[in-house]
This record gives C-alpha cells, sequence and structure tokens, in this order.
C-alpha cells in the first residue's frame, strides 16, 4: 500500500484556483481500487479543502502546512498550533507593522476588516511607481485570497487571542517586498516559530513542531505505512519538507527550482493536468 500525498495550489489546482478535473478522476480512480491511500496536503484550511475537492471525495486531509492532519471522516487526529501567548505576542506585531494577515483557526480563518482595500492600496501604490507591472494580475491574486472557504472579517484580530481558540498559521500578504522582508527577519531563529511561503507575496508563520514532512509521517505511521512507500506531489517551497523524506518525490512542471531539485520524477504543469499524468502515466497507479 502507498500513501499519496498531494499538494493543492500549484499542484492540484490550476491557475485559476480550480481543482483539474483529470486530477481529481484520477485520485478517484486509485480510490476505487482500494490499494493506496491517498491525502491532500496543503497550506490551506481543511474546511477550505472540502468546499474545492468537495465534500463526496473522502479522503484524509494534512491542513494548514502540516498543523492539522484529519482522517477521511473528518475526525481530528493531531494538531500542532502556535502556542497561545507566542501568537498573541505574534499578532501584535504584525498589527504594529500595519500589513494584511491572517488567522487560521480550526473552524475560521480570521481576516480584518478592510483588508481588501489595503492591498488595493498597495497594488496602486506599485502600479504608479511602475507603469508596466501587470495590475489586473495582482488583483486576480487578492480576489483569490477573499474567495477561501471559512472566511470571516472582524474589526480587532486580537479577538481571536482572547477567544483562545487554536492558533494554526498566521498568514500575511503584501505587495511591499521590503516589508515582507523585514517581517521575515523578525521570525528568524526564533525558538517557538518558523516561516514558510507557498506563494510571491506571501509569508506564512507557523510553529516550529509544524510543517509538511512532520504530518506526512505522522499519517504515514497512523496508516502504519513504511516511508518508503510514500508518494508526495508538489511545487513550492511549503513542499520541501516532504520532498525530504518521502519516499518517491514528483515535481510539477511548475515547480520551483529547490523542488525539482529534491525530485524523483518531474511531470507537467498543474495547468497541463500534472498530477492525472503523475499518478496514471509516470506512477502507474
Amino acid at each position: 500500500m502507498k500513501l499519496i500525498a498531494i499538494d493543492l495550489d500549484g499542484t492540484l489546482l490550476t491557475a485559476e484556483s480550480k481543482p483539474s478535473t483529470e486530477g481529481l478522476a484520477a485520485i478517484r480512480n486509485i480510490l476505487s481500487g482500494g490499494d493506496h491511500k491517498v491525502t491532500i496536503c496543503t497550506g490551506r484550511a481543511r474546511f477550505d479543502v472540502k468546499g474545492i475537492i468537495g465534500e463526496e471525495l473522502s479522503i484524509p486531509i494534512i491542513s494548514s502546512n502540516g498543523a492539522a492532519v484529519h482522517d477521511e471522516r473528518g475526525r481530528l487526529l493531531n494538531e500542532t498550533p502556535i502556542p497561545h501567548a507566542i501568537a498573541a505576542e505574534s499578532i501584535n506585531y504584525l498589527l504594529e507593522q500595519d500589513v494584511y494577515f491572517e488567522i487560521f483557526c480550526p473552524d475560521d480563518i480570521y481576516s480584518p476588516c478592510g483588508g481588501e482595500g489595503k492591498l488595493q492600496a498597495e497594488i496602486d501604490i506599485l502600479v504608479s511607481a511602475n507603469p508596466d507591472i501587470d495590475a489586473d494580475t495582482l488583483q486576480a491574486a487578492v480576489q483569490t485570497q477573499f474567495q477561501q472557504f471559512g472566511f470571516r472579517q472582524i474589526d480587532d484580530l486580537r479577538e481571536v487571542v482572547q477567544a483562545r481558540s487554536p492558533i494554526y498559521k498566521l498568514l500575511i500578504f503584501t505587495y511591499d517586498d521590503a516589508k515582507l522582508d523585514q517581517i521575515r527577519d523578525h521570525f528568524r531563529d526564533q525558538p517557538f516559530v518558523h516561516t514558510t511561503a507557498a506563494a510571491k507575496h506571501t509569508l506564512e508563520i507557523i510553529s516550529t513542531e509544524t510543517d509538511k514532512g512532520s504530518a506526512l509521517q505522522f499519517l504515514a505511521s497512523y496508516f502504519d505505512i513504511d516511508m518508503a512507500d510514500t508518494i508526495v506531489i508538489g511545487d513550492s517551497y511549503n513542499d520541501i519538507s516532504m520532498f525530504q523524506i518521502a519516499g518517491t518525490k514528483v515535481a510539477m512542471g511548475n515547480a520551483v527550482e529547490e523542488v525539482k531539485r529534491l525530485s524523483t520524477l518531474t511531470t507537467r504543469s498543474n495547468n497541463e493536468h500534472g498530477v492525472a499524468y503523475a499518478l496514471s502515466t509516470l506512477l502507474d497507479l
């Protein structure tokens, strides 16, 4: 039996953030045989994943870059939230930086009211200074961000800390590269949190106990599957931890070079149904 972990953005999802129909069909075909396990392993929240792939596809989900692991029935198997005091400090710091960010919790993604306007203001500044920049592409990325399932806008993000809900991750989205670098430097070498990224202009803060590779190891152990029998398919920096430990590593054609260097195989791009091609042709599953 194999355990196949598949990333979403840039992998199973096309550039339009829609699931590849061929990819989903290939997953269903594998599951129908009953010989292998398939899991989605993503930076997105579990409820967002279910909204994208559909409730009828019952598979385990590794979400929030590994901070939560659920089985195919939706039962929580493991979670590694940011320590509460550290989350509170981090949120206060990000508020001081006047940057747009989201808080990922078990049941909601919290976003500040007016966040879309803040990002639009950054786009306007960029376009004013660089008239050749494609503003439509920047705005499309903002629209995608605000189309996540489970999105909840609130006036004061500190209310989330006061509610003492587990906080899986903090996601920063800004077109101010200097500010993003400053925030990355602030969280560098901290003892309780580290950073990763799945897309340009973003930075994610997660517990040092959290990464996709650790979550994949946990799930493989749960199913009594040896790591040599794991297969991962991904494209970006937050996939590196699982590429470092999996038995077979499949890089998307659109993957960053750091992922391709770790890969066993390279498939087609996400816009060319690379997941389906990997599963049905390269791996012959």
